[in-house]
């Protein structure tokens, strides 16, 4: 399967005219097996699609789902790398919805979000091998935790993808 990606690319005429153009890459799978698959789950739209649009600026795959039931959808689609799911989901909450990627995909690497500490929610995430982590506010404050357990898996040998550097707000 390959994957169009589109790249913008913008020439200046003269003063005044610019161009724009867009050219289709095609990704083969050789490269895209290596894009780490990210499922987001947030019942914040705005925040959902802020999430989102910064970890496809920065490489990766992600996918989004603003309820327990599409997660759940989400997750028999396709195994994700990482689920990133917010506390606070209608009547579930993030854990429930690591603990079922969980039963399908073991191996399943996962972050859940709160607003403010919760002390209860991180020693439960803990005990889970789940990094709790207060909501962050910016690109940067996103994709450092992601990338430090995706490469912090790669290098332990869990999978075959070399280790590359912390992403930065440089590449979105």
């Amino acid at each position: 399967m390959l994957q169009t990606q589109f790249l913008q690319g913008a020439l200046s005429v003269r003063p005044g005219v610019t161009l724009v153009s867009y050219s289709a890459v095609r990704i083969p799978d050789s490269v895209e097996k290596f894009m780490s698959q990210i499922l987001v789950v947030n019942s914040d739209g705005i925040r959902l699609t802020h999430v989102l649009n910064a970890l496809n600026a920065a490489g990766y795959r992600a996918r989004g789902a603003s309820t327990f039931e599409e997660a759940t959808r989400a997750l028999a689609d396709r195994a994700p790398d990482l689920v990133i799911a917010d506390e606070r989901l209608g009547a579930y909450n993030g854990l429930h919805v690591i603990l079922r990627a969980r039963a399908d995909h073991p191996d399943v690497s996962a972050i859940v979000t709160t607003p403010v500490m919760n002390r209860g929610l991180e020693a439960d995430a803990r005990s889970m091998n789940i990094q709790c982590l207060i909501k962050p506010q910016s690109p940067d404050e996103w994709l450092q935790p992601v990338w430090k357990i995706l490469n912090e898996e790669r290098c332990d040998g869990r999978s075959s993808v070399h280790c590359d550097p912390a992403p930065s707000m440089g590449r979105i």
